[in-house]
């Protein structure tokens, strides 16, 4: 049986494995280039949309430069805090700053245990974050830091389908050792705090997506095989029994 690890040595390996840049994703970088090719332009439509309600917000990042590729030209909150447990990713999200004309501040600081005042930010959000996090403990303090009526955004992995499971236990190099990529329970544990809306990407486009690399190679992403997967991905995903065969979500919502 697998020995359970503390929070303090969950946090340790984390920081460790992204100062220490031990991710390898080559692989799965070439199938993303097909996979998502078209998902990545729904994905960007969804953000800009959510990302209005950015504007003169107190704003906090569970990370550091998720906001450095979201944000467009309209993006301008009155204030954005950005937190990193890794002293090497919190500095990527400082060189991202100089241009800006609102007002960044960077902490390091461990998302478990936020030491933000009460009701400090109108919006709390993330990219690929909360898998990496102990969601409950992680969710009742972005409640806390927000104030009432605040909102949070977050695009995250899924891991609900058995194809996504095997692929990932044959592939441990590509997350940390103690990630979780979200499963219905972890849904249930926002919903407690949070009215619950979501957008569901990437089940049909990650078998076409396998098929077209195999065809054209790390290559001519834009091409029909892809663009079919995409367009049954946008109906299906309509389709609520459908949802725990898909590999990413963007979750938002409000604070209850």
């Amino acid at each position: 049986m697998k020995k359970s690890r503390s929070l303090e040595e969950i946090n340790q390996t984390e920081k460790d494995y992204w100062n220490e840049s031990k991710l390898d994703r080559t692989k799965i970088k070439k199938l993303r280039r097909h996979a998502f090719f078209y998902s990545y332009k729904r994905e960007k439509h969804i953000l800009n949309e959510l990302l209005k309600d950015f504007n003169d917000k107190d704003v906090l990042e569970i990370g550091s430069y998720t906001w450095a590729s979201w944000f467009n030209e309209n993006t301008k909150p009155k204030s954005l805090s950005c937190i990193n447990i890794s002293e090497k990713e919190l500095e990527k999200g400082k060189k991202h700053t100089a241009s800006k004309d609102f007002h960044i501040k960077h902490y390091l600081m461990d998302a478990n245990d936020l030491t933000f005042k009460d009701e400090s930010f109108d919006i709390v959000f993330g990219g690929a974050i909360l898998h990496h996090l102990d969601i409950k403990k992680s969710l009742e303090h972005i409640h806390r830091v927000l104030k009432p009526g605040g909102k949070i955004v977050f695009l995250e992995p899924l891991n609900m389908n058995p194809l996504y499971k095997i692929y990932r236990n044959m592939n441990p190099k590509e997350r940390t050792p103690d990630e979780h990529a979200l499963v219905s329970k972890d849904f249930e544990i926002i919903k407690e705090k949070f009215t619950f809306n979501h957008y569901f990407f990437d089940f049909f486009t990650v078998i076409f997506g396998f098929i077209s690399l195999k065809i054209f190679g790390d290559k001519k992403y834009d091409n029909w095989l892809n663009k079919f997967g995409y367009n049954l991905d946008v109906a299906s995903s309509k389709i609520s029994f459908l949802h725990p065969l898909f590999a990413r979500v963007i979750i938002y919502g409000t604070k209850k």
